[in-house]
């Protein structure tokens, strides 16, 4: 992984990243737990690449080539998400 791949992967980060705050604190009151998780980055993954796609667009057409790099950047977040799910689960209640 090159200088600007990294970068690359940086920046769709930022992105993902804002787009599944926002999506998990729209849905902050069901409590469906990892069916949750799955369906809110499932959709902000869905909507990056999208948004993605039609950036870097030059002709008009959207330019799909730079999906996979959101793919991982929204699965980066779905991890995360997932191990401070399970965190939260196995504290003892205070």
């Amino acid at each position: 992984m090159g200088a600007g791949s990294a970068a690359v992967l940086l920046g769709a980060l930022v992105p993902t990243f804002l787009l599944s705050r926002l999506l998990l604190w729209i849905t902050k009151r069901w409590n469906g737990g990892v069916a949750r998780l799955l369906l809110v980055h499932v959709i902000c993954g869905s909507l990056a690449i999208i948004a993605a796609a039609y950036g870097y667009s030059n002709t008009g057409a959207p330019d799909w080539s730079r999906g996979p790099v959101y793919i991982v950047a929204q699965l980066i977040w779905l991890v995360v998400d997932f191990v401070r799910d399970r965190r939260r689960q196995s504290q003892p209640a205070s």
